[in-house]
């Protein structure tokens, strides 16, 4: 029998579980993280069309540094680990491996967005009319899966297999109780950037109240994004070391 995912069990520990371990949570990334924002905030003054070659760099040196952060909170929500120091910074096997799992979930929405796209270049007819529809189609089926197989990120960050029938087989019938964790995340986190993004058209002191306000913001969501994964991925999957041992094959 599948297990069914406890929506406000799984949202109430991520929200509380960030909150509580914020302070250890950050001091795990806070070097590699601190990068990132500032990565992030740098590209948000970037002129993609005159400065392309810039905007590519800083968004290759970002998608290596989620990595680190992504993979250290999932180690610390699921098994405790927290290694000592002062800093952590570190891209090896797990990183490198959940960087790939990511690019994959990606991947899934080529074939729709392609599709979709065709019919742009083609006279306005009834073949341009399907390909669209199915470009649509495509699109959703994506979505679908990409819900579903986002648990293969916990489980490469602490050594799990990558096993995709196997997420497929826990997650059955989860598919729209993983959207409403996931939703209860993203929709707070975009209510608020919202919010505080007025604050960028009242001068330059506003400004970086705003953004120093939008930094803490998104940080706190990181960690409960994170968090949701992990809980949801030892509700249905089952906690680390509980499958067949992780022998680096795909």
């Amino acid at each position: 029998m599948t297990t069914q995912l406890d929506v406000a069990a799984t949202i109430r520990e991520a929200y509380s579980g960030a909150w509580n371990h914020l302070n250890e949570m950050v001091r795990l990334i806070w070097l590699p993280g601190s990068l990132y924002l500032a990565l992030s905030i740098a590209g948000v003054f970037v002129d993609v069309e005159e400065q392309r070659a810039l905007a590519v760099a800083l968004n290759l040196a970002s998608l290596f540094l989620w990595p680190i952060i992504a993979v250290a909170w999932h180690r610390f929500i699921l098994m405790g680990d927290a290694p000592p120091g002062r800093f952590h910074f570190a891209f090896g096997r797990r990183e490198a491996r959940y960087l790939v799992v990511s690019v994959f979930l990606t991947l899934l929405f080529v074939p729709g967005f392609v599709l979709g796209a065709t019919p742009a270049f083609m006279p306005a007819n009834m073949t341009a009319s399907l390909l669209s529809f199915f470009g649509a189609l495509l699109v959703m089926v994506a979505i679908y899966f990409m819900v579903r197989l986002s648990l293969l990120l916990p489980a490469v960050s602490v050594g799990d297999p990558v096993n995709p029938r196997l997420i497929l087989e826990r997650t059955r019938g989860n598919f729209w109780r993983l959207v409403f964790v996931f939703a209860s995340v993203v929709l707070p986190m975009v209510l608020v950037a919202v919010v505080v993004g007025t604050l960028l058209e009242g001068g330059p002191v506003m400004s970086i109240v705003a953004v120093g306000i939008l930094s803490l913001v998104l940080i706190f969501f990181a960690v409960v994004n994170i968090a949701v994964l992990s809980v949801a991925y030892r509700e249905l999957i089952g906690p680390p070391g509980t499958q067949a041992p992780d022998t680096g094959d795909y």
